[in-house]
């Protein structure tokens, strides 16, 4: 995507890539897809504050399958990520925080919202989610 804003490195390129996978995955509408991109076990900070365990894959695919249902019923048919920000935690994860903006069928956005992601990076080829967070606004 050419839209974003971060300037160029070697932990942008790898989370820019992460984040074109993340978007595809959620366009097939199917949890284990997202899985894919989850390291368990992992963690979730909801908007509302609630803190989600994700001990296994089986609770990843869960959790994004429940969402990703009421998404679909919601009219969303595919998702958009924007302003891009890195942080490096070290040699094996990268902080990074992204808009994301849920689409319709005609590219209006239904729902946007900001969320932070740690990531793994011991296969910088395959960076994968151990802990999210939802910025509540």
């Amino acid at each position: 995507m050419d839209n974003h804003m971060e300037t160029s490195s070697p932990e942008v390129a790898m989370a820019r890539d992460f984040f074109d996978r993340f978007s595809s995955a959620f366009a097939t509408f199917d949890g284990h897809a997202v899985a894919d991109l989850f390291a368990t076990p992992g963690v979730a900070l909801g908007r509302d504050g609630g803190i989600l365990p994700l001990t296994s894959r089986d609770d990843v695919v869960r959790y994004y399958q429940n969402a990703l249902d009421r998404y679909r019923r919601d009219g969303c048919r595919s998702a958009r990520w924007s302003e891009l920000a890195t942080t490096p935690m070290g040699r094996r994860s990268l902080l990074a925080t992204v808009t994301w903006d849920l689409l319709r069928g005609d590219d209006s956005t239904a729902l946007r919202w900001r969320q932070s992601y740690c990531l793994t990076i011991l296969d910088p080829g395959n960076p994968k989610v151990f802990a999210s967070a939802t910025h509540a606004e």
